[in-house]
Parts: structure tokens; sequence; C-alpha cells
């Protein structure tokens, strides 16, 4: 119908023109991403606000499980720490006679204290016999001994966060399609907001003294639009971590690099054969890695896992990814070496991930920020299921009006 159509009523309707055209398709655009955005932050705001919450928690964890613990903080000594056989020397005296260390972790700042992981043969990670020994790396006194710090919380909301509760990797898919509705909310939600002309500032703040349906709106436009980069940051981060393949090889095509292959190392303990211990390991990888700081060395987890030693990147701010140097125990063989410091572009995005996502490697700040994006669903939550329920309450009131 050249440019027209017509009424119901048999009239000619004002013609549309092509300007009218496009923002009559905005609009429906509009109104259907409105619809989309409404009903997914209904049906899984549950799920999402328990992803963010427990996120949060797990930015300090360390600090509430040391809290919880009730335990004193303990300090060492400053100087020089010793070689880490001799810390490991010292923890195993404080321990029973059959227990072997599983995993050392050497003090981030001066004044830390070393911890020992010990455990009977076979132990799991989460064993309850496992024992952790504080030990001074500088006079070698032990400091503490007793039980892992972690608390069931801590370990409930490591679950709950990292794989929805579930064993395999469907939880962690799970999880990851979560993060993508979270970054779609946010995206969404900027397009919705978007004020007319002349509104930009409105659309910014609150309204002193706005009540009801107008502070929700407030509230949930001007903080969307403030922490937007902050929210899809962490969620978008959130994604990658559960599909790190997927999206390294999308980074890739986009800078014209090959993503480097995640090395699938399995490692195989022969008959009878003895491991090596944790200090020939670290000295082993410091061959490879020879002007850093040691962090931690780590016997395997699980069978065909290969043992990890990490250094600290020099000059890094703490929670930057690491040197992690691979180690077949048995054979005494370095099986690779990854160094944030001589990756290429994709590669170092890749693995700058998780850093960003719990709030590493950018200082106190950063961290505190990754903290409040994890409350952001719950406010979302709030202010967005409110203006629905006093839209749909008012909606109802006026039809009641009108039947009366």
């Amino acid at each position: 119908m050249d440019g027209s159509d017509t009424q119901a009523g048999g009239g000619q309707a004002a013609p549309v023109t092509e300007q009218g055209a496009r923002v009559r398709g905005r609009r429906t655009l509009r109104w259907l991403l409105g619809e989309i955005h409404l009903w997914a932050g209904l049906v899984l705001f549950l799920p999402l606000v328990l992803l963010g919450l427990s996120g949060s928690y797990l930015v300090y964890h360390d600090e509430i499980d040391g809290l919880l613990s009730g335990l004193p903080a303990v300090g060492a000594s400053a100087g020089e720490s010793r070689p880490v056989a001799e810390i490991i020397a010292a923890a195993a005296a404080r321990a029973p006679q059959d227990f072997t260390a599983s995993m050392v972790s050497m003090p981030e700042a001066a004044g830390d204290p070393a911890v020992v992981r010990l455990g009977p043969p076979g132990a799991s990670f989460r064993d309850p016999k496992v024992l952790q020994v504080t030990v001074d790396p500088v006079t070698l006194k032990v400091l503490g001994a007793g039980g892992s710090t972690r608390s069931a919380l801590t370990g409930f909301m490591h679950d709950l966060h990292g794989h929805a509760l579930l064993s395999g990797g469907t939880g962690r898919q799970i999880i990851g399609w979560l993060g993508v509705v979270m970054v779609f909310l946010g995206i969404s939600g900027l397009v919705i907001w978007w004020p007319r002309a002349g509104g930009l500032w409105a659309a910014l703040t609150v309204k002193r003294g706005a009540r009801g349906f107008r502070l929700h709106r407030d509230l949930h436009g001007a903080v969307g639009f403030w922490a937007l980069g902050l929210f899809l940051v962490v969620s978008i981060t959130g994604v990658y971590i559960a599909f790190p393949q997927v999206l390294a090889a999308g980074v890739g095509m986009a800078l014209g690099e090959e993503p480097t292959p995640r090395a699938r190392v399995r490692v195989k303990a022969p008959d009878g054969g003895m491991p090596m211990a944790l200090g020939e390991m670290a000295a082993l990888a410091r061959q490879a890695v020879p002007d850093a700081a040691l962090a931690m060395v780590a016997m395997p987890f699980r069978p065909g896992q290969a043992a990890r030693v990490r250094f600290h990147v020099p000059d890094a701010a703490a929670g930057a990814p690491m040197i992690s140097v691979m180690i077949d125990p048995w054979r005494g063989k370095v099986l690779s070496v990854q160094d944030p410091r001589r990756l290429q572009t994709t590669d170092w995005i890749t693995a700058w991930q998780r850093p960003l996502h719990e709030g590493g490697g950018l200082g106190a700040a950063w961290r505190f920020l990754v903290f409040l994006s994890g409350l952001l669903p719950l406010l979302f939550a709030i202010t967005g299921i409110s203006m629905w329920w006093l839209k749909r309450r008012a909606r109802v009131a006026a039809l009641n009006r009108r039947a009366s």
C-alpha cells in the first residue's frame, strides 16, 4: 500500500513517512526487549541474586574465614625466607610421622607466614585429617597447626558460585549461561533506559523525594547506568571462565591469532615409583623461572594431573596472573611453562579473566568494586520486581474503577 494504511472504519489513515516507520520500528524493538528483560528478570531473579551474593562473599572469603575460625592473626618475622625444603621440614615436625606435604604456600608479602598442608598417604584435598601448619619462613618457628581454615560456608559458596552445587560439567555450564543472561540484561537495560532528548540528566539521578514507583525506577535506571561497565566486566569474565575455549577462539579470530591450545597434561605414576618432594619440584621449576618469587608448590589433586609450581610475576599486583610451571613429579620433568609476560594477546586476555572476575590484580579498589558488583543483582531484582508489581496493581485498580 504505497505509504498508507486503510483504517478499519473505511477512512484513510495518515501517510506513514519513512522517519515515522523507523521510529515505530525502534519502539517495537524497545518494547520487545523490555518484555524479554522483564520476564528474564522475573523468572531467573533468584539464581541471579544467589550468583551475585555468593560472588561478593568469595571476594573476601579469606578474611571471612579468619573471622569465623576465631583464631588470632599470626605474623611472621621480617627478613629473607628460608628454602622451601626447610620450611616443609619445620612443618612436618608437628605432624604425624606418616604425613607428607602436599602443598606449600609462600608468603605474599613481608611479615606473612608460610602455610604447609600435610596429610596421610592418599588423602584428598578436603580430607578432614589433613593438617595445615603455619610457619614463620624466616625463623622456621611453627606459629600454628590445625585443620583447614576454610569454613563450611566458604565451601558451600564455592560450590554454589562455581558449579551451582552440581557435580560434573553441567553445573559450570549453567553458571555460564546465567552469566550470558546477566550480559543480556545489562545491554538490554541500557537500550530500554535510554532517555529522550533533553532528559539525560534526570535519567542519571534519583529525584529528591522520590517514592513508590518513581523511586524504584530511578534507582533501577540510574544505578544500572553508572554501574553498567563494572557489571558487564564481571559478567563477561564469568562467562569467559565458564566457556574458555569458545570465547578464546572468538577473541583470537577478532585479533587474527590462534589461541594456544590448553595443555592437557596427563601424568601416570609408575608402579612403586616415589614422587619428588615439594622442595625438589620448587628447585626444578626455579631453573625454568629464575627471576620470580615462589608463590606455591602443590602435588596433583587427582590421578593423572601434573604437579604445579607458581611464581609471582615481578612487580605485579596481588591477584594478577601468575607464572605456572607444570611438572611430572615421578620423572622429574618440566612439562610446560605459562608466563603471562610472554603470552600472545589472546592468551594474555584469557589469563586475566579470572583475576578480573575475582577482584585481583588491580589493587584494593578494584577488589571492593567487584564485591559491590555482586550486590547489583539483588538491587535490580528488588527495584525491578517492585516496579512490575506496582504497575500491575495500578492497572488492576484502573480496570476495577472502569468496571464499577
